[in-house]
């Protein structure tokens, strides 16, 4: 069990960081077809749980837009049409789905998640990206969507602008505003208020200005006691039931490793999470939450950064964020059902447009054609069939790639290496391709070297082909030896050099 040990820092950062979750926990929550009372348990639990027992010191938990997609189709598959009876089934699914997470982590998976391949992850938020944008864009124009398939939103919001609602879209297109340009003022008192607080704030004003309808408005019932719903585990004798739970499971156990592992990169005081403890600690937490009626949660990215950005040094500062979260429900129940669900919307649609971008296809395109397959692939079978096909199809695609390049099954599955000792430094001299699917046992090794506190040298000068996801994971190694004052070197021959300046930015095919 962790010390709890208070600092003014940790609990402005904690304070600070639940305006931003109080509204986006909300959000999600509805985007996801759930209860609104459901993000709020979720954030609640992660903060005041989750920070006991993760393995990380700045991160914050709580629901996120890249789990919208699994629960909202769970809802929809185990309901038959009966939205209460699909949320009961969705719980009892995450409630498998964390206790999986357990079993990942005392199979000590946490590490191994980061050598997923990096081009199918991309693929899979652009698609929740693009999704989340298709739903929530019918909102903000204040049409009820028929379609329920992504491609079957897009196409129907010809008819969405036929029937716009005027005060819902005044209300969301002047929140979108306000997220944008918000950020954007120069102003040390400004930067202290996130947007998304500013815009619900201003959106209720002008809602309440221009005399909204209830059903604009959120529903969200005043007794705490009757946001507690129980899950349905009768759901989990079904083909369904499993399949939402694992979905849950992989999806939210990958959006955590990657998300603890990105923000310890930005952590000024250069600590490593432990990535097994932390999906350990997201299980407990999602079988508590769901016991109880409340969405799934992962170590989200944007409020882990904004967390930083306030200044947080310690876990507290997440336990701060549930608390301040906990206590606005009890303290002001009814000033929630005061917000717009377009002021709602206009915070999703900006999510999802970020995360759809048309950078990230750009990106994957200029990286190589492994990359750009994968990418491609996972975005497609995402938005025609489900997340969960989409994951593994890109996973497959870009590994039939990897031999239509040239590369032999056996390179792909394991990779040919040499150890040896110079001058105190292990040199690793590797004589084969390198891959997503081959590189993590070399990986292992380097880590277990760096916890030895010894330097580590790379020689790929027979290495004839680099993965773009291999790359990317060089780079982390080489950010946990900085973070440890040690020195990971990788030398590269001058073909390698010639793709780029930096060595490690030539994230393609080199041979």
């Amino acid at each position: 069990m962790r010390k709890m040990s208070f600092s003014k820092v940790d609990l402005s950062a904690g304070f600070s960081v639940a305006l931003v979750a109080l509204p986006l926990s909300i959000g999600i929550a509805l985007a996801s077809g759930a209860p609104a009372s459901a993000g709020l348990i979720a954030a609640i639990v992660g903060g005041l749980v989750g920070s006991w027992l993760g393995g990380c010191q700045v991160t914050i938990n709580g629901p996120a837009a890249g789990l919208i997609v699994i629960v909202l189709d769970a809802i929809l598959e185990l309901g038959h049409g009966d939205n209460l009876a699909g949320f009961r089934g969705m719980l009892a699914a995450s409630v498998v789905a964390g206790f999986l997470q357990i079993l990942f982590g005392a199979l000590k998976l946490g590490r191994k998640g980061t050598a997923f391949p990096v081009s199918v992850i991309h693929g899979m938020m652009a698609a929740i990206g693009l999704i989340i944008l298709a739903k929530q864009t019918h909102l903000l124009l204040g049409h009820v969507p028929h379609a329920k398939n992504p491609i079957m939103l897009f196409a129907e919001l010809p008819e969405a602008v036929l029937d716009i609602k005027p005060l819902n879209f005044l209300v969301g297109v002047f929140s979108l505003l306000i997220l944008v340009l918000w950020p954007r003022i120069d102003n040390p008192v400004t930067k202290r208020l996130p947007a998304p607080l500013v815009a619900v704030v201003i959106g209720s004003g002008l809602a309440a200005f221009l005399g909204f309808e209830e059903k604009a408005l959120l529903s969200i019932p005043a007794d705490l006691g009757s946001w507690v719903i129980t899950p349905d585990f009768s759901v989990m004798s079904t083909f369904a039931g499993w399949k939402a739970s694992l979905s849950l499971a992989m999806v939210a156990s990958l959006e955590t490793v990657l998300s603890a592992a990105a923000v310890d990169k930005i952590d000024p005081q250069r600590r490593s999470s432990d990535l097994d403890r932390d999906l350990f600690s997201k299980g407990v937490c999602n079988m508590l939450s769901a016991s109880v009626g409340g969405l799934p949660m992962i170590a989200e990215i944007v409020r882990s950064s904004a967390n930083v950005t306030y200044g947080a040094r310690t876990w507290l500062s997440n336990f701060t964020h549930g608390a301040v979260i906990l206590s606005a429900v009890i303290l002001f129940p009814t000033t929630l059902t005061r917000i717009p669900l377009a002021a709602l919307a206009a915070i999703l649609v900006l999510v999802g447009s970020r995360l759809g971008s048309p950078k990230h296809f750009l990106h994957a395109k200029k990286v190589g054609l492994d990359n750009l397959s994968g990418f491609v692939v996972t975005l497609v079978m995402t938005l025609a069939v489900d997340l969960l096909v989409g994951i593994f199809a890109g996973a497959v695609v870009q590994f039939l790639v990897e031999l239509w390049l040239g590369l032999k099954l056996k390179d792909i599955t394991s990779a040919e290496y040499e150890t040896s000792v110079a001058n105190k430094t292990t040199v690793f001299s590797v004589k084969s391709a390198l891959t997503f699917s081959n590189f993590l046992g070399i990986k292992e090794k380097i880590a277990s070297l760096r916890r030895d506190g010894t330097d580590v040298k790379i020689e790929l000068l027979e290495c004839e082909y680099i993965d773009h996801s291999v790359m990317d994971q060089i780079e982390e190694l080489k950010h946990d030896f900085e973070r440890n004052h040690l020195h990971l070197d990788v030398e590269l021959s001058e073909k390698h050099r010639a793709l780029g300046s930096d060595p490690l930015s030539a994230k393609k095919k080199i041979s």
